[in-house]
């Protein structure tokens, strides 16, 4: 039996990819090691190394591993982290090749997963966002898509209005929790309808984007549409360092304004090898991720100026007051859902992802399936009951 060495080269983060393509292979006749991150002097022998890459600055294990292991065995190499570094792994492996796109091989291949799509695609087309290369600017519906807890689709509120119905049903018949839909909803699209629709379903927060300064309008709607969620339910992905200070920091105060919560994405360069922010306009890389971290990590709430803001500050005292009166603060230990969705949102600040959404979720092109997304939980755990505090 021909032996495989699959590899996850964005550890800690979950791969969906690499959790299908395990599949895929053990059920073609395949014997399958899984590694989480480079093996080293562990690798076994094997006839076969498979490698994900989710994000574009882990890239650079995989050129180690194939590096050390393409004279022993036959190399595959794939990923969203892949899709603008196909001139750069063969220059960097002696001419290897890598996939680009969806590996249509085991992107249906069937089994319980963290994470699913029910369609591919995006028809907006933006232009820091990986998915059109990678996935096409046309949506691919899959009617027998099987659920998961985080649903990764880039653009549900874009879909036809029969198929939304379809995932909503779907969900239903297979009694299955809906924690997190992470790339989340456009709000171009997003209307009261739509609302209705999900509302039911959806157990995490109501997740979109707010980029440019032109789309203030459209967020707006979108907001009051949503007027009585509560804030923490409303993660609104706010795009930093593709407009001046000024611009991007308004619409971060828009959005708590306007009371959702924001959730800002410095851009990073989608063939970036070190993942560090894109710096134009009159920012800096420092200016950048302090404001990320400011308003990600609740700082706005205690500290007046972004600028003035350290992650190591410490905490207010009990008898200080929020800044903003309204929502709980995310300091607290959580169990559950609420842990599992919060456990996603720190993932993705700490590699600060190129884009809102999509390109942080994407499966893995071997083993495309990410975003955004990793160490999650498949199962929704039940709150604790409180202790009797008599005894």
């Amino acid at each position: 039996m021909n032996r495989a060495l699959v590899v996850n080269c964005s550890k800690p983060h979950y791969n969906l990819g690499v959790a299908k393509l395990t599949n895929y292979l053990r059920r073609t006749g395949w014997q399958v090691d899984v590694s989480e991150g480079d093996p080293g002097i562990f690798t076994p022998n094997v006839d076969l190394v498979a490698l994900s890459v989710i994000f574009s600055w882990h890239a650079p294990i995989a050129r180690e591993i194939a590096l050390r292991m393409k004279d022993r065995a036959e190399i595959w190499c794939g990923g969203p982290g892949m899709t603008a570094l196909a001139k750069w792994w063969s220059r960097e492996t002696g001419g290897l090749d890598c996939q680009i796109g969806i590996d249509g091989r085991f992107e249906r291949e069937p089994g319980e997963y963290r994470m699913a799509f029910a369609s591919r695609g995006c028809p907006v087309g933006c232009w820091f966002c990986i998915v059109p290369k990678l996935e096409g600017s046309d949506f691919t519906l899959y009617w027998d898509f099987t659920p998961a807890p985080i649903l990764c689709d880039n653009n549900l509120s874009a879909l036809p209005m029969n198929f939304q119905e379809h995932i909503v049903e779907t969900y239903r018949r297979a009694n299955c929790p809906l924690l997190d839909a992470n790339s989340g909803f456009e709000p171009r699209t997003f209307t009261a309808e739509t609302r209705d629709l999900w509302a039911p379903l959806l157990r995490g927060p109501w997740r979109f984007a707010y980029d440019e300064m032109a789309e203030t309008e459209m967020v707006y709607e979108t907001c009051e549409i949503l007027r009585d969620v509560k804030p923490k339910r409303k993660r609104i992905y706010v795009l930093l360092g593709n407009e001046p200070i000024e611009n991007c920091l308004e619409r971060a105060q828009r959005v708590i304004e306007w009371g959702a919560e924001p959730f800002c994405q410095p851009v990073i360069s989608l063939n970036s090898l070190d993942g560090r922010p894109r710096v134009r306009f009159n920012w800096s890389e420092g200016e950048l991720r302090r404001m990320a971290r400011y308003f990600n990590r609740y700082g706005w709430r205690t500290v007046p100026d972004w600028r003035e803001y350290r992650s190591h500050a410490p905490r207010p005292t009990s008898g200080e007051q929020p800044l903003v009166s309204w929502g709980q603060r995310h300091d607290q230990r959580r169990t559950g859902a609420g842990a599992l969705r919060e456990q996603v949102d720190r993932d993705m600040e700490g590699d600060v992802l190129a884009a809102p959404g999509p390109a942080v979720d994407d499966e893995l092109n071997l083993h495309k399936d990410d975003k955004r997304r990793q160490v999650c939980h498949t199962q929704h755990v039940a709150r604790r009951p409180r202790r009797n505090s008599a005894r």
